[in-house]
């Protein structure tokens, strides 16, 4: 089993994801093109920050030789349950047997570009 300690995070009271303004299609938070109609003009909307893990990895090496104070980590592909798939920070260990594991929104880490997600 691996513990993990993540950089300080912020709190953030909800999670978005981007909604195309043409045709409405729920996009991953940080596109900038619509999958469907390839429009750029993407609004904001909020996501009950829930859904699945499609994939996931631990990360046993650190980013820089400087920097092991956070490893080992996990991040994962999560297919949120409005549609879109984000990437994800998870808090806490998986086995083999969570492949699909149910997770939930928790908070942004600072200075990092995925949210950070807990299992249910």
């Amino acid at each position: 089993m691996h513990t993990q300690t993540l950089p300080p995070a912020t709190t953030v009271d909800s999670f978005t994801i981007g909604r195309c303004d043409a045709c409405g299609t729920l996009l991953a938070p940080d596109a900038t093109t619509c999958s469907s109609c390839r429009n750029t003009a993407i609004s904001r909307t909020s996501s009950e920050g829930t859904g699945s893990i499609v994939s996931w990895t631990v990360i046993e090496i650190s980013p820089s030789r400087t920097c092991t104070d956070f490893t080992p980590y996990t991040i994962a592909i999560v297919a949120l349950d409005e549609g879109p798939w984000t990437y994800a920070w998870i808090e806490g260990a998986l086995d083999g047997n969570q492949k699909r594991a149910r997770v939930r929104y928790d908070r942004m880490i600072a200075g990092e570009p995925y949210p950070l997600f807990v299992c249910q």
